[in-house]
């Protein structure tokens, strides 16, 4: 047993023990409980060491296991759009799942776009697993005749980088172990000269058929699942029934989907991975969808499948324990450990006194849970009234044809509960000065194809009048002396030039997400700004960055100096811009 599990293996146990013996039975049992669990998050740990980027015996006992983290949101990203895949790190979303299954009519397309996406932001997928976004992929189903379409799928989620797969229609705990073998010789095969690989998670859907659910129980236990989900709209076709939905009687589940919702917790629990509860299908119903995130919530449900960004902040505020919760299960478990009460209660009798109500270990159990659930980002969590969050007035998304609704709008519903701003949690994608090592080299995943509106309004708002931004015909005369082939139109011949300001800030501007998003102190100034090619409108740029050199701050700690070059290129693949700068970073803690 390494000593990150012996230290889990201690902290599944509570703190003392009473002294009463029919107390130590309880105890006892209890402690059962707590060592099975313990035995099963170390079956699960074989891999989520490594998938935390946490290798050494040694770590840091703060670190977050898969089965830890959280996952209140799972946000559905229709894999063959790249407008919202672009988008979909930027959410606030826990975990996003990019979608090769139902959102995605042409799979070789879906998966093809899902490559490119993942090999522009490939750099940047460590620090996302280790600090905030898991990524996911829902492969298709492994049922059928065809098995060419999830396996490919498995592929292109596999080296692109991603933390792990949604598996959907699972009906038995054999399916996920052929995937574990499969994953294992994958994992085997591309380990780096170290040894060190970072194994996947699953997370499958478990009651998508009626062999599913009668098997759900197993399918929890299965190699790699960290949580499972639930949906019915494929189980209501293979039933033959003619909704979901009771239409009679307020918009309830019908009795068999209840039953599987509660089973999918059950199974969950007993397998002590996490339990994320289906979608909310009418994406426009938002009090709708705040009233059966917040009866997730109270049920046990670790989190909620989202398909809407607004969702996202929703379901957040919904499983985010109140201020009142959060202050009242902190005195429980301090009250506990401390082994008395203010009411006089005495812990060693099994049991105290809180405010009238006798609290015993369950409570503790349960209070402990309310606190494992506050997001850390949050110094004080968000409070809200379900009545209160109504749905916003942006909501333009719809369903059809089968595709996840998705929609560019994403209003965050983050109000407390006296109409105060609440505190929404910030999501920092940028690496720190440790992470930057001289001669990582980070290709940006956003692009940019400026426009003539972008020259002028630039120009305008800076205060430059030179005619060879906004002089078309003073242009044309210049455009043989800019072109190294008179000739050629490919250098945007008559077109005014780019105002060479905005094509640095552009650049810059580009960089930030990967590299300085949320870790960079100041900008410390350039050294070096050239400009090699011109850029005309129409043009499309893209950006990498290579880390040229890095120190540490002798006047602040906590911070570091670090030296960029920034290259700016455009469709042609021509350096457009070069600039090399230097930054004060900050230092993980």
């Amino acid at each position: 047993m390494t000593s990150a599990q012996a230290r889990l293996f201690r902290h599944c146990l509570p703190p003392t023990l009473p002294s009463n013996r029919l107390q130590l039975l309880d105890a006892k049992t209890s402690i059962r409980s707590c060592q099975f669990s313990c035995i099963n998050d170390i079956r699960k740990s074989n891999f989520s060491a490594a998938a935390t980027g946490n290798t050494s015996n040694d770590s840091n006992s703060n670190t977050i296991l898969p089965t830890q983290r959280l996952r209140r949101s799972v946000h559905f990203v229709p894999a063959d759009n790249t407008k919202f895949l672009n988008k979909s790190l930027f959410l606030g979303a826990d975990t996003i799942v990019l979608d090769l299954e139902d959102s995605v009519k042409d799979k070789h397309v879906g998966r093809e776009t899902l490559h490119q996406y993942l090999e522009s932001i490939k750099s940047s997928l460590p620090s996302l697993a280790r600090k905030n976004t898991e990524i996911l992929v829902r492969i298709n189903p492994l049922s059928g005749s065809d098995d060419t379409n999830w396996k490919e799928d498995l592929k292109v989620g596999f080296m692109g980088g991603v933390d792990g797969f949604m598996i959907p229609k699972v009906e038995s705990i054999d399916e996920l172990r052929l995937l574990d073998d499969l994953l294992t010789n994958m994992e085997k095969e591309h380990s780096g000269n170290n040894g060190i690989v970072v194994p996947k998670v699953l997370l499958p859907i478990a009651t998508e058929t009626p062999m599913a659910v009668l098997n759900i129980a197993s399918i929890a236990q299965g190699p790699r699942v960290v949580a499972i989900t639930w949906g019915c709209e494929d189980l209501s076709a293979e039933l033959g029934s003619y909704g979901t939905r009771n239409q009679s009687s307020g918009g309830e589940y019908l009795d068999i989907f209840r039953y599987c919702r509660s089973m999918c917790l059950l199974a969950a629990k007993a397998a002590h991975v996490q339990a994320i509860d289906g979608i909310y299908q009418n994406v426009r119903d938002m009090t709708g969808f705040v009233n059966e995130a917040s009866e997730a919530k109270y049920m046990g449900f670790d989190g909620k499948l989202t398909l809407h960004p607004d969702q996202i902040a929703a379901v957040h505020s919904a499983f985010e324990p109140t201020q009142s919760e959060f202050e009242e299960a902190n005195h429980i478990v301090s009250l506990w450990e401390q082994g008395s009460s203010i009411d006089g209660g005495d812990k060693r009798k099994g049991s105290l006194e809180y405010n009238g109500k006798m609290i015993d270990l369950p409570h503790y159990v349960r209070a402990k849970k309310v606190i494992a659930r506050r997001s850390p980002a949050c110094e004080h969590p968000i409070q809200h009234e379900t009545n209160n969050i109504a749905p916003t007035d942006e909501i333009k998304a719809s369903t059809s044809s089968g595709e996840t609704s998705q929609t560019t709008v994403s209003n965050t519903i983050d109000k407390a509960d006296d109409g105060t701003e609440g505190i929404f949690p910030r999501v920092n994608l940028g690496k720190h000065f440790e992470d930057l090592q001289p001669g990582l080299t980070i290709r940006h995943f956003l692009t940019r194809t400026v426009t003539e509106a972008d020259n002028v309004f630039f120009t305008c708002l800076t205060l430059n009048p030179a005619p060879i931004h906004l002089d078309h015909e003073l242009s044309k005369e210049n455009a043989a002396s800019l072109s190294s082939d008179p000739s050629s139109k490919s250098d945007g011949t008559g077109k005014p030039l780019f105002n060479s300001m905005f094509t640095l800030a552009l650049l810059v501007g580009m960089s930030v997400p990967e590299l300085t998003h949320g870790t960079t102190v100041a900008n410390l100034g350039f050294s070096e700004v050239i400009f090699p090619k011109p850029v005309y409108p129409g043009d499309t740029l893209r950006a990498e960055t290579t880390i040229l050199d890095r120190r540490e701050s002798k006047s602040r700690p906590t911070q570091g100096i670090v030296t960029f070059q920034h290259m700016a290129y455009n469709q042609r693949g021509e350096v457009v811009c070069k600039a090399t700068r230097q930054a004060l970073m900050k230092r993980k803690a």
